[in-house]
């Protein structure tokens, strides 16, 4: 206890205080260099807004599904959508219609060079307020890349449209994340614990 309580004193004297401005100044480098590379592959053609539909037969292509009028339906549980659009994709937004089956799964797997699909390289989406689902990928991902639209046989799905590598709203750039905030909380909170500890046992020796 008297431990913990000297750490807690710790944690307001200058040391800490110094480690989590740094750790500020670090998120808010990361966030003004997320917003400039994008820019900059945007500029450069790397990343290109697009729209793909079922008719783009040489961008996507269905497996263990059947395509009627537009409506989709799964055959198996295993039912995929591979999409091929030339370009990296960066962010997808699936805008689809799910009769009666909601709930279904709407993973996605992407690739990188070299290797196939596999779970650890794989996003879940974020419900939109209009329904469509948004993917956020990694600037590696490559392009290629798998939507597993359902996880079970007769599952109907009404696909709109995939939109590819939408432009989000500058102030989006600047909303640090969930994760980047934990991280801001805990790592330097933890660096000047061990820098407190190692400094205790250094004038104890």
């Amino acid at each position: 206890m008297k431990r913990l309580k000297n750490l807690w004193a710790a944690a307001r004297r200058r040391p800490f205080r110094a480690l989590y401005a740094l750790g500020a100044c670090l998120l808010a480098l990361t966030l003004v260099g997320n917003f400039a590379l994008d820019q900059l592959l945007y500029a450069a053609g790397l990343l290109q807004e697009k729209t793909v539909t079922l008719e783009d037969a040489g961008q996507c292509a269905l497996v263990n599904m059947e395509n009627t009028g537009g409506t989709l339906t799964s055959t198996t549980g295993d039912a995929q959508l591979l999409l091929a659009p030339g370009t990296l994709v960066r962010r997808l937004r699936l805008a689809a219609r799910y009769e009666g089956e909601a709930s279904a799964e709407k993973d996605l797997y992407y690739h990188l060079p070299g290797f196939g699909y596999t779970p650890r390289l794989r996003v879940w989406p974020e419900r939109q307020e209009d329904g469509s689902w948004l993917y956020t990928l990694p600037r590696f991902a490559g392009q290629g890349v798998r939507l597993d639209l359902a996880d079970t046989a007769g599952v109907a799905v009404k696909l709109d449209a995939i939109l590819l590598n939408e432009r989000v709203p500058l102030q989006e750039y600047f909303i640090p994340s969930p994760w980047q905030l934990f991280w801001l909380a805990v790592l330097p909170g933890l660096a000047g614990c061990a820098l407190t500890l190692k400094r205790e046992k250094g004038e104890d020796d």
